[in-house]
């Protein structure tokens, strides 16, 4: 996908999608080899085509090369991509190989074998008894032929029939192509005879075709009513009609016709204004596109768009707009834009002017369902500004793709100017609503203020007369706690005075047993302390030991001195 911004509104531009797959011509030069993904449509299409047949290893379809046409015509409605060598196929510059003979071994036993050829008389020459007997030249027996269809058909006559080939005689003077006849419902004719238009005749014809209130284009699928005369070209022994004046009142009957057939069915189904009737997104801004990206229509129609400066963001998947391609294009782009249909607001088919002939491509029963059925609202402007095709009569139709693009800008417009009406409706709303509120609201706050000064009045004096009971109250009771604390505190003084009288006591009594109990005052008497040379005082014998030193204290000092003996007293 390619993408681009197209200033001052968005492009964005998808591609077809990827090819559906693809045509080549076999090595060989005998068969064309179709691939593709499977899928149950493009299955049934193959098998329509002749001589078709399945190669599994390969896992592809081939057709004899000899049926390019038809697998042409067949693949391209569905896109296929085509190898280069299959346009020289049908342009006649390549030539097809025959497909290898299988060798046969004869006839079997029992059976006679077949003749090649009926069998003929033996050609009679001069001198053999029949003189009255001549060759006829090729020349003379294709005159003779000739004559004897003029004998025949004196006079001109009108022939119906489907045009084939016409396009590819475009730009010769004289035009070579084919009147054929088809079934009902049958794609492919059953019979076809060659036709000659002339130049003198074309010039003649064709401009007034496609002028004045006829605007018919010859084309091929065109069904004509002709006037024409038997003819054989002697030169190489062609029969064929040549056409003298073609009847448009027939063609644009049929047109009409298929057009009426189209909505009829519609109708019968509820289809017929199901598209038109879906809403008009406000405003529609995502725009889906399809159109021929080279065309004029287009153009006019992003140009005006651009213009407008409304912001549109416009998405174009590029379809054919006439021709064969056109419905299988056509239909592509529909079903992706319905795929990805969330992503859009409207989708638009346009294209440029052109003659009655060329509307008739829209006059497609397949195409005139997907637009009835699809999810998103069609515009339509196809560029004719008497007739209309089947997708006017379904789907919102403009006359020109400007004026499609014109719609989508009025839209936008009025949507602007309905958000800026509504917009000065609310303004002036939402001002009468504030200056009422406004109003509501300085009269409750008169309200609320009358109403807090009354209430503060009043709680004003009850907080004076509260104050002033509970500076009474306070007084009293702090009153009452002094008398009570002062009352404690002559208790604890009390108490404290006679605590502390007793610990006196107990201290002078301890100082006294301390004096007594002084170890100095022991020593004074006569007494000694013995010692540790560490310093530990040793109370009893049990401590000494043997020739350990000991230290003896005195009143007025210490002598160290050994141990020579212990004696333990014994106790009785």
């Amino acid at each position: 996908m390619r993408r681009f911004l197209c200033s001052p509104i968005q492009v964005v531009r998808y591609e077809r999608d990827p090819m559906t797959g693809s045509v080549e011509l076999d090595p060989d030069g005998t068969s064309l080899v179709i691939r593709f993904p499977y899928r149950e449509d493009l299955v049934a299409m193959v098998k329509a085509l002749p001589g078709r047949r399945w190669d599994p290893k390969g896992k592809v379809w081939r057709v004899p090369a000899a049926h390019v046409e038809q697998v042409f015509s067949a693949c391209s409605r569905h896109l296929f991509d085509f190898a280069p060598e299959i346009p020289s196929l049908l342009a006649g510059t390549l030539r097809p190989k025959s497909a290898p003979e299988s060798k046969s071994a004869g006839p079997k036993a029992g059976q006679a074998a077949l003749p090649l050829r009926p069998s003929l008389p033996p050609a009679s020459t001069p001198g053999d008894g029949d003189e009255t007997a001549v060759a006829l030249t090729i020349s003379a027996l294709n005159a003779q032929v000739r004559d004897g269809l003029r004998r025949q058909f004196p006079g001109e006559i009108w022939v119906v029939g489907e045009i084939v080939d016409f396009d590819k005689s475009a730009g010769r003077p004289h035009r070579f192509f084919q009147l054929v006849e088809k079934a009902r419902g049958e794609p492919r004719a059953f019979a076809a005879v060659e036709v000659a238009l002339f130049q003198a005749t074309a010039e003649r014809l064709l401009p007034r075709l496609a002028s004045g209130d006829t605007q018919l284009t010859l084309r091929d699928g065109l069904e004509i009513k002709a006037l024409v005369k038997i003819d054989l070209y002697v030169a190489t022994g062609r029969f064929q009609i040549v056409i003298s004046d073609i009847d448009p009142s027939f063609t644009l009957g049929k047109l009409a016709l298929t057009r009426e057939q189209i909505l009829r069915e519609l109708l019968q189904q509820g289809l017929a204004a199901r598209n038109r009737s879906l809403g008009f997104p406000v405003p529609a801004l995502r725009i889906g596109v399809l159109t021929s990206p080279e065309s004029d229509g287009w153009n006019d129609f992003l140009r005006h768009l651009q213009e407008s400066r409304a912001g549109f963001e416009v998405t174009l998947l590029p379809v054919k707009v006439q021709g064969l391609d056109l419905k299988p294009s056509l239909l592509a782009g529909l079903r992706w834009f319905a795929h990805h249909a969330e992503h859009f607001d409207v989708l638009c088919i346009v294209r440029g002017g052109g003659s009655r002939s060329d509307l008739a491509w829209f006059d497609d029963r397949d195409v005139a369902f997907a637009v009835a059925r699809h999810p998103l609202k069609i515009l339509v402007g196809i560029g004719h500004q008497r007739d209309q095709s089947v997708l006017d009569a379904i789907a919102h139709s403009e006359k020109t793709p400007t004026a499609v693009a014109d719609l989508l800008v009025r839209g936008v417009e009025d949507a602007r100017a309905g958000v800026r009406e509504q917009a000065l409706r609310l303004h002036d709303a939402v001002a009468r609503h504030l200056g009422e509120q406004r109003s509501a609201l300085v009269r409750t706050a008169r309200s609320v203020q009358r109403a807090v000064e009354n209430h503060l009045s009043r709680q004003h004096a009850a907080l004076v007369a509260t104050g002033r009971m509970l500076q009474a109250t306070t007084l009293f009771r702090l009153q009452r706690e002094r008398n009570t604390l002062q009352q404690a505190a002559a208790r604890v003084r009390q108490g404290t005075d006679r605590h502390l009288e007793r610990c006196n006591s107990r201290i002078e009594q301890q100082a006294m047993r301390q004096r007594l109990l002084d170890p100095s005052r022991v020593l004074g008497r006569g007494y000694t302390l013995v010692r540790s040379t560490e310093g530990r005082v040793l109370p009893s014998v049990s401590r000494l030991a043997a020739n350990q030193v000991i230290r003896v204290q005195f009143r007025d000092g210490h002598a160290d001195t050994r141990v020579d003996h212990v004696h333990r007293a014994t106790h009785e």
